[in-house]
């Protein structure tokens, strides 16, 4: 059985949010770059999780309110934290 690889959708404070994928020894692999929209790291991450077709994956990410939306008082839900295996 393979190492999975690991991706993870990340975020700061500044309301920048990429993904970082990591290889079965938990070293990071590739960092990518800075998107202004968290859906648009998740869908970019998910496209490089299609690009390595075979390999098995577990990815992880958030959803709910971001950093600047609580800070402005504008946060609606509870941040979550999901996980999915793929392959």
């Amino acid at each position: 059985m393979r190492r999975p690889i690991y991706v993870s959708q990340r975020e700061d404070t500044d309301g920048y949010f990429w993904y970082t994928v990591r290889g079965g020894n938990s070293e990071n692999i590739l960092t990518s770059k800075m998107y202004v929209e968290r859906w648009r790291a998740i869908r970019a991450a998910r496209a490089f999780i299609a690009s390595v077709d075979p390999a098995p994956v577990h990815f992880m990410w958030w959803t709910g309110p971001t950093f600047k939306s609580i800070q402005a008082g504008t946060a609606r839900g509870s941040v979550e934290y999901h996980s999915e295996r793929i392959r």
